[in-house]
């Protein structure tokens, strides 16, 4: 490996690890409170040099956001490919997205304002980061479908229909579920009933 390259991946290391940091400091206080002091501390570098970094703790979080739902389209991807039932892949995808994006803020006592915030500074990389889960899903049925593994003839929705309006079901039990567990335990209901209307 190339020193210019090393160097590269040592500052992408650094990096990921402070954004791992700001996000324990962000779910431990909230964003209103945390600051960039707090930040550099938990990440173990000065202030100036997370100044050199990040801009401020507004483009902190959105780099934030947008390093958790790549990570968590990664770790979803992996479960598509794996050599499992295909409907086995599919919750599997969407159980992993979720634990990788979503828990790690609502076990956070700060997850309704970090939501908010979320929402409101990195809607674009969540409406990105959606858009590109829903493509991968989409993918993996249709393939399914050509192949006889499930079958869309007894329902009126498009492969793409069929998985928004799931996600778009998911999210309302996100809103109102009162614990992490009914939340996984109604997920899990949902996704089944959905594959019981297309599976052969």
């Amino acid at each position: 490996m190339s020193k210019k390259k090393q160097s590269s991946t040592q500052k992408q290391a650094k990096r990921i690890s402070i954004l791992d940091a700001a996000a324990s400091v962000f779910a431990q206080y909230g964003f209103k409170r945390t600051t960039m002091s707090d930040i550099a501390d938990a990440g173990g570098v000065s202030r100036p040099a997370l100044y050199l970094m990040f801009d401020n703790k507004e483009h902190l979080f959105r780099e934030l956001a947008g390093y958790r739902v790549e990570l968590a389209l990664h770790k979803a991807k992996n479960e598509l490919e794996t050599n499992r039932v295909v409907t086995t892949r599919f919750i599997n995808a969407i159980k992993t997205f979720e634990k990788t994006f979503t828990e790690p803020v609502a076990n956070s006592p700060h997850g309704d304002e970090l939501i908010d915030v979320n929402r409101n500074l990195a809607a674009d990389i969540m409406t990105k980061g959606r858009a590109d889960l829903i493509f991968a899903l989409v993918k993996l049925l249709k393939k399914a479908d050509k192949s006889g593994e499930v079958s869309f003839q007894n329902i009126s929705l498009t492969h793409k229909g069929f998985v928004e309006l799931l996600l778009s079901s998911i999210d309302g039990i996100k809103k109102n579920s009162t614990s992490k567990a009914a939340y996984r335990k109604q997920t899990q209901l949902l996704m089944q009933i959905f594959l019981n209307a297309i599976q052969r």
